[in-house]
């Protein structure tokens, strides 16, 4: 049996410590050296090669011959389970961290309910380690690119297929996969406060991804907001 995907305790961490601690001594959030990324990349492929086709079904992936279509956002990445090769529908490989978020996504061995997007970053039990990072490089930036205003945000929400939903001054609603959604609420600024924002993450989230998981997409969520690829 291949190790289990990265989730709530123990040995289930691994991938998550792979693809963003090992064999360094980096802080929370900076950049990956090229070998992490490989060593996370190599271990991915490996777990998934016994991965049944009900369970990929069950996670929302469809089959086209010997790839699996995976709905992200707005976009629906082709992967190769065997070879381990994510592109988008135009082939363009995608970058190594959505690569490697897709991977450990279609690794979830458990069938695990839809939860809405409710709770908070630092409301999870393992965040404390990556609370500074978090709101530097999630909510304070998008507050000071894509989020500095209510029209600019709108546009964006939309172009990567989020919806609008009820909260603050605005929100919106995004499948990042097809069982895990987020939630933006936004706060708009004014002579005395800047704006501000909260991502709200299903109640469940770290029965799909480890924490570290789950601070690089929310990142790469504020990134595809701010009109960067995948």
């Amino acid at each position: 049996m291949p190790p289990e995907r990265p989730g709530a305790t123990g040995p289930e961490r691994q991938k998550g410590q792979d693809l963003n601690t090992a064999g360094n001594t980096r802080r929370p959030g900076d950049p990956l050296p090229q070998h992490n990324l490989e060593t996370a990349t190599h271990k991915a492929i490996e777990a998934l090669r016994d991965q049944p086709d009900e369970q990929l079904a069950y996670l929302g992936a469809r089959p086209a011959g010997h790839i699996w279509w995976l709905s992200v956002l707005n976009e629906v990445f082709h992967v190769d389970i065997t070879g381990g090769q994510v592109r988008t529908a135009d082939g363009i490989d995608v970058g190594p961290m959505w690569r490697i978020l897709a991977l450990h996504y279609l690794d979830v061995r458990t069938r695990i309910e839809v939860a809405s997007p409710e709770i908070t970053f630092a409301s999870l039990g393992s965040a404390r380690a990556y609370a500074d990072v978090y709101e530097a490089r999630v909510t304070r930036r998008l507050c000071a690119t894509v989020g500095r205003d209510a029209a600019s945000l709108g546009a964006a929400a939309a172009s990567i297929g989020a919806r609008a939903v009820e909260g603050g001054d605005a929100a919106f609603e995004a499948a990042v996969f097809p069982r895990v959604s987020v939630r933006l609420v936004w706060y708009a600024g004014d002579d005395e406060f800047s704006p501000s924002a909260i991502l709200l993450l299903p109640g469940n989230i770290e029965s799909y991804f480890c924490v570290e998981d789950i601070v690089v997409m929310s990142e790469r969520l504020v990134s595809r907001l701010s009109g960067k690829s995948f």
